[in-house]
């Protein structure tokens, strides 16, 4: 699992954290390192516009991510680092780093750099040589290829499979292999594009991690049609019903009287030739059964993460980070989430609000908040004692108090000015 906010590390209970903080100032940017970063791992190409996350007056953007991993009766914490650089005229990988510390009973070993990978550099692009497998030409033209590889296709080089084929190391091969795996079953991105199609009312993304009566894991999203039934191959409308079944042991209880039905419109043979089930999910309230559509964009919402904050819940291995997890969300029944989440869950969540309840709701190690000074963007409240954390942050805000300012504020005489002289130039 990622370490922890307050930079130990540990797995005996969950860990919530909330980034806070005015419009354009750095919340977002998270969770953009976080969809980076998961990329990575599961060795997906980064998307085409990776190169508008570079700010203009830099050529790189840089990101680092420490993990506590265990495998046996070891136990490292592993740091990941990588770069991102513009590279014709797109954003591609420039460079990686895995830095490791060993659990040496109660203590940490000294870090120490395992794998070093520089896109760009002219020979020794990958240290140290000696984890080459056959160190003579072979392995280095199997590095040289997955380098071109990672640079065409913009993936890691660390975790795509030619690398791993030429690797003489058992540590770094299974840490990659762990982190890898992470990336996979266990790190979720919910960004504003998954909360858009709701909003329009076009879809409805369902996340979903859960394990079935074996204990295999099954993860992804499956799109439901806010606009027609839904169809589905006839082994993945299976498992979306006994999605739903679960959710609706949990559903019923957040939003009192709502419970959930999926009514059938018979078989219908889908894209690739195969059988399929053409459904549509009703939500139901009494006796009423309607459209999940014509639900309010609150409930789509805990209906599209349900399932990962259960997974938060139950298991210590799973980190999920949403963009604006407000949204849409009574506030009330959004800090009691949080709250239940915080004292009896395992996992890891971290979300953006704007919303101030959860505040008052969680401790003050679950909050962070943004400043207005770019060179310290992510700090914490001080003196803030055993308090309303809520009423600090705003004193916070219209007092200072702060090392750091915590909002920008603007001139309201002057907004309303240009206001009036806006609606004037228009309709004059």
């Amino acid at each position: 699992m990622p370490a922890c906010a307050e930079g130990t590390y540990r797995a005996d209970r969950a860990e919530v954290l909330g980034i806070y903080g005015q419009n354009g100032s750095g919340k977002t940017a998270v969770m953009d390192a976080l969809f980076f970063l998961r990329r990575l791992l599961c060795g997906e190409a980064l998307p085409g516009d990776t190169g508008d996350f570079i700010a203009k007056q830099s050529e790189t953007a840089a990101c680092t991510a420490a993990f506590l991993l265990g495998a046996g009766e070891e136990t490292w914490i592993a740091e990941y680092s990588f770069s991102l650089i513009r590279r014709e005229d797109r954003g591609s990988l420039g460079s990686e780093c895995l830095t490791i510390r060993r659990r040496d009973g109660d203590a940490w070993t000294p870090k120490t750099v395992l794998l070093r990978y520089d896109a760009l550099a002219d020979k020794l692009f990958f240290r140290p040589v000696r984890l080459i497998r056959g160190v003579g030409s072979d392995g280095r033209i199997a590095l040289e290829v997955a380098r071109r590889l990672s640079l065409r296709e913009a993936h890691s080089f660390f975790f795509s499979s030619d690398v791993r084929t030429v690797l003489n190391g058992q540590e770094a091969d299974r840490i990659l292999e762990l982190l890898g795996e992470f990336g996979r079953t266990g790190l979720f991105v919910i960004r504003r594009e998954h909360v858009g199609v709701i909003t329009l009312n076009a879809a409805l993304p369902i996340s979903f991690r859960e394990r079935d009566a074996d204990g295999a894991l099954d993860i992804g999203e499956t799109k439901i049609s806010l606009t027609e039934p839904t169809v589905l191959p006839q082994v993945e409308y299976g498992e979306f019903r006994l999605l739903i079944e679960a959710l609706q042991t949990v559903i019923s209880l957040l939003i009192p009287g709502m419970g959930l039905e999926i009514r059938e419109y018979g078989g219908q043979i889908v894209q690739d030739g195969r059988e399929g089930i053409r459904f549509e999910l009703l939500s139901i309230r009494g006796d009423a059964r309607i459209p999940i559509r014509y639900e309010s964009e609150g409930i789509k919402k805990i209906l599209s993460v349900l399932s990962l904050l259960i997974a938060v819940y139950n298991e210590s291995s799973v980190c999920v980070a949403i963009d604006e997890l407000d949204a849409g969300i009574y506030e009330y029944l959004l800090g009691e989430l949080l709250q239940i989440l915080e004292e009896s869950g395992r996992g890891q969540l971290l979300f953006t609000s704007h919303n101030l309840r959860p505040l008052e709701m969680i401790g003050k190690n679950g909050l962070i908040f943004t400043t207005a000074n770019a060179r310290n963007r992510y700090v914490r409240l001080t003196g803030t004692g055993s308090g309303n954390l809520r009423d600090s942050y705003l004193r916070s805000i219209h007092l200072g108090g702060q090392k750091e300012s915590m909002y920008e504020s603007a001139d309201s005489f002057r907004i309303a000015r240009a206001m009036r002289k806006a609606g004037g130039e228009r309709h004059g």
